[in-house]
């Protein structure tokens, strides 16, 4: 919020130099940004009187002239301008002086004749027309008034002053006003706040007899005011206004548009003026838009409404963007006769997501989205009543239009001081919060140590002890807090279980050669559809973001495998010809939507390869790693998973779980070309839970040697081709557990020797007893107990 010290002198005596004022405001929560002194901009640049004029006698387009700047003897100034005559005032740039645009000026010579400055224009000055007439006319700025030769351009052009730029937080929408930073001004530096008390003459009739006001949408809309003036007299506005709009940022357009443009930077509330003569059928109506309905707002720009966006129409169409931008129909004009004034209230959140919707954002809609106090649109609509009958700038007509659907009442907190000075570890005495609290204009009454605080309808973030706390602490001093050592029993810190483990696993990928990444957790909604997942995967129930930072970023991910094919995709674009990547991240499953609670933040691990060494065992090798390394025994199956390719990939099941704890494979070459992939590309997503749980138990790292020698017995298989190897090393483990120490797999063949629809398949099988070495009987009988395991499921001997 940028405000002019002059501007903030009008309410409150500011005795302090700029740098304690920036110091103090600081400290008690306002941070100031920046500060500009109009002053710097220009120096040694004075009112100068042209005494008199002559050709330059070597060149033609040369006038010599006598300057009467106010010094002891005149100076000489040389100029090609042709619009200057004698007597004239203009401004002239001294020998080593220096302009806003950042000229220096020095003296010199031109075709011989020394020139001792230079006369300026308005556009060297950074002048336009609304800040000094004829800013914009070509040639030398003629001054107007009867200026002292020698005095200060500055003062001419009220260039003495300072702009202070204040960070204003969040939580505390009334100081984005001039008065709202005026009130905080005054309380820091312990003087009195004098704002602005409106007092204005009307001229009679009755406001009901020009024009009606409905509101449909209470919800939208919880107050709306209006008033009419006739008979305006549009002309500039007065020097002091603005200078008040230039120094923060605004331009001067009349004097009926600088009062609502004042009004909104003096008192945070927002206005808008309505041609009367264009309203249709003379009534506003406050409602929803239809959907589909247009509008053309006063930038020129055609728009297509929905039903979600609130608009101020007449009888016939939209007049005006509720809180955002009026209607080209409805704009003020210099042939505009009679007015309809608005000063309303606008449900923060749908002004915000329609002036999104629209790409639109002005310094109204900036100050709904933040909110306004609905009390305060009466006064504001007040001030810009007082200051049209001060400016003459219409006739105010009696009466007052309020449409709303009840004022709230002003909010009362009880509380006491014993609590307030525990909360904040500091003893400020009870009159000294009392007079705090009351200088912010929260009504204070004490009373054997309990405060009763009625807080304005302005500061709608206090809501508790806690800010009330703050409000005392704030402006008492932190300088009072006085450091304390810790009391008690110091207890180490150290990380929690999930924190361990994930590190392990980051430690055991990047000794694998694989690189971590990191992507948002927020995704678009449409990923869901380029991994081709059907409509009732659980995974598309997913938690939208009320506020998001655009389409990309709408929903939480209930999986990882799309930030992983974007970064794959990413890499592959910019010709890396291989990579190995990791993220370690989490899911976020809502238990119910819409959402009534925090979704489960599952954690959970991505994998994701690509390059000419890689193939779904090597992924598959790293899988195996990690299970390993946490001692999580897991069984390989076949998953169904339509992102991957349909025969080239696995799940891996743990006990007691009945999902997949693992998903792996080659990734599906439809689904690669729309991440832009080419040549096959490998993903894997593990559930971490149970990688963690089974961490927390006791493992073994160490198994002795064994003392009795081994036995191997080979087995060629035949089987079903569609029998998973899996299934057969679980009938084979679960056949003879006692003795078998491994399970190999070692030939694979489907060909001629072999009948259709039939593999063969190799197993070499290690036996061994823990007490005793196994003979030759114990391992036939083995054997027999497998094949017969085996018949089972229908697999025999290969003969």
């Amino acid at each position: 919020m940028k405000v002019s010290l002059s501007w903030l002198k009008r309410y409150v005596d500011i005795d302090v130099s700029v740098e304690e004022l920036c110091n103090r405001m600081t400290m008690s929560g306002f941070e100031v940004e920046g500060v500009e002194n109009l002053a710097d901009t220009m120096s040694r640049v004075v009112v100068a009187r042209i005494l008199k004029m002559e050709k330059h006698p070597d060149a033609d387009k040369l006038t010599v002239c006598q300057m009467d700047v106010g010094e002891a003897e005149p100076i000489q100034i040389i100029t090609g301008a042709d619009n200057i005559f004698e007597g004239a005032l203009v401004p002239a740039a001294l020998h080593d002086s220096h302009l806003p645009n950042g000229t220096h000026i020095t003296k010199g010579k031109l075709r011989g004749l020394p020139s001792y400055g230079m006369m300026c224009s308005g556009e060297e000055l950074c002048l336009k027309e609304a800040d000094y007439p004829g800013a914009e006319v070509h040639g030398i700025l003629i001054l107007q008034g009867d200026w002292a030769p020698g005095t200060d351009m500055r003062e001419v052009l009220n260039l003495n002053d300072v702009i202070i730029d204040f960070s204003i937080l969040s939580n505390r929408p009334d100081c984005n006003s001039v008065l709202g930073i005026a009130r905080e001004v005054a309380v820091v530096l312990g003087k009195p706040f004098c704002p602005p008390k409106p007092e204005y003459q009307t001229v009679g009739g009755d406001v009901h007899d020009h024009i009606s006001v409905r509101v449909e949408d209470y919800d939208l809309c919880p107050r709306y005011l209006g008033r009419v003036v006739k008979n305006l007299r549009i002309g500039p506005s007065p020097d002091w206004m603005k200078q008040c709009l230039k120094g923060c940022g605004v331009r001067s357009i009349n004097n009926i548009v600088d009062i609502t443009n004042f009004v909104m930077l003096e008192t945070g509330q927002p206005m808008h003026a309505f041609d009367l003569n264009h309203i249709k059928g003379s009534q506003i109506i406050v409602r929803r838009a239809a959907d589909g309905e247009p509008m053309t707002t006063l930038d020129g720009k055609d728009h297509t409404l929905t039903s979600e966006m609130l608009v101020i129409a007449d009888a016939q169409s939209p007049s005006c963007l509720a809180g955002i931008m009026g209607g080209l129909d409805s704009e003020i004009e210099d042939t505009t006769r009679d007015l309809f004034l608005e000063s309303a209230k606008f449900r923060r959140d749908n002004v915000r997501r329609t002036a999104r919707s629209l790409g639109m954002r002005t310094e109204s809609s900036a100050r709904f989205e933040k909110g306004v106090d609905i009390m305060g649109s009466a006064f504001a609509m007040e001030r810009a009543l007082q200051l049209i009958h001060e400016l003459d700038c219409g006739d105010i007509i009696e009466g007052v239009i309020d449409c709303n659907a009840g004022l709230p009442e002003r909010r009362v907190l009880t509380v006491t001081t014993a609590s307030i000075c525990d909360l904040l570890g500091v003893q400020v005495p009870e009159e000294e919060i009392v007079r705090i609290l009351q200088s912010l204009e929260i009504e204070t009454v004490l009373a054997d140590g309990v405060l009763t605080c009625t807080i304005p309808s302005f500061r709608d973030d206090i809501e508790s002890r806690a800010d009330l706390a703050e409000e005392v602490m704030r402006i008492y001093g932190y300088e009072h807090i006085v450091s304390t050592p810790i009391r008690g029993v110091i207890t180490r810190g150290r990380r929690l279980p999930e924190r361990i483990h994930g590190d392990t696993l980051k430690k055991l990928l990047c000794a694998a050669g694989v690189r971590e990444i990191s992507t948002y957790s927020f995704i678009s909604a449409k990923a869901l559809d380029q991994l081709g997942l059907a409509e009732d995967d659980s995974r598309r129930q997913v938690v939208s973001l009320l506020n998001p930072l655009g389409e990309e970023y709408a929903v939480l991910r209930t999986q990882l495998a799309t930030s992983m094919l974007t970064v794959l995709a990413t890499n592959a674009s910019r010709k890396i010809p291989a990579a190995r990547f990791f993220e370690l991240s989490k899911l976020f499953q809502p238990y119910e939507l819409p959402v009534t609670r925090q979704p489960d933040e599952v954690p959970a691990l991505s994998l994701g390869f690509y390059g000419p060494e890689e193939d779904f065992f090597t992924l598959k090798g790293v899988v195996e790693q990690i299970f390993d390394r946490f001692q999580l025994p897991v069984s390989y199956t076949r998953s169904t998973e339509p992102y991957l390719h349909p025969g080239r990939q696995a799940a891996a099941m743990a006990a007691g779980c009945d999902e997949p704890v693992a998903v792996f494979g080659e990734v599906h070459p439809t689904v690669a070309a729309r991440f832009g992939l080419e040549g096959r590309v490998y993903l894997a997503e593990l559930k971490l839970r149970p990688l963690f749980e089974a961490a927390e138990k006791i493992r073994t790292f160490y198994r002795p040697l064994p003392k009795y020698p081994a036995s191997v017995r080979d087995l060629s298989l035949l089987a079903d081709a569609t029998l998973p190897a899996a299934e057969i090393e679980k009938a084979i483990a679960s056949a003879i557990p006692n003795v078998l120490e491994k399970v190999e797999l070692f030939d694979l063949y489907q060909g001629k020797q072999v009948p259709e629809g039939k593999k063969s398949i190799s197993y070499s099988m290690t036996l061994r007893a823990s007490d005793r070495t196994l003979t030759v009987e114990e391992c036939d009988h083995a054997v027999s107990r497998v094949m017969k395991a085996l018949e089972k499921i229908g697999v025999t001997l290969r003969q």
